[in-house]
């Protein structure tokens, strides 16, 4: 979790970010002139799940739709200075984990693109709450390059 953007809780307010001498925090158009050509930021989410989708392709779809948990939490996201992406693993333990009223919900005669889309929308959940949680605990830490010289965990920061 290091995010050129800001990390935005659901209210919209601001948990963790970019900071100067005059704000709290400035959007990520006030840091346009600050930026770095080194591509050093990143947030990378890793999804594992235990449900056997059957293909690279379900999986590939799980993935673009958990990288919206990271849309959701870090404004902007996906920039040319950032490495952002995930990745996402199955064990493969389920076939099928969900009940008979799946087929509610189905808009094909194949329910397994319903189970990837609902999978695919959890994990974007979780992706979401994991960089809540990794701003939440992340410690202070000296750092030359940062603002004056220290990047402040979200909890310390006044």
């Amino acid at each position: 979790m290091n995010a050129l953007g800001n990390i935005v809780l659901p209210n919209g307010e601001i948990l963790a970010g970019n900071r100067d001498e005059q704000t709290k925090f400035k959007s990520y158009e006030d840091m346009v002139d600050f930026v770095t050509q080194d591509r050093s930021n990143t947030t990378i989410s890793v999804v594992g799940i235990n449900v056997d989708l059957g293909a690279k392709q379900h999986l590939e779809k799980v993935a673009h739709l958990a990288s919206h948990g990271q849309v959701r939490a870090i404004n902007p996201v996906h920039t040319s200075s950032d490495g952002d992406t995930v990745f996402v693993f199955s064990t493969g333990e389920l076939k099928n984990p969900f009940n008979d009223m799946l087929h509610y919900f189905q808009e094909t005669e194949d329910s397994l693109y319903t189970q990837v889309d609902i999978i695919g929308h959890a994990a974007a959940r979780a992706a979401q709450e994991s960089i809540y949680d990794a701003c939440n605990s992340a410690e202070t830490v000296q750092f030359e390059q940062a603002y004056r010289g220290v990047i402040p965990s979200a909890r310390d920061l006044p």
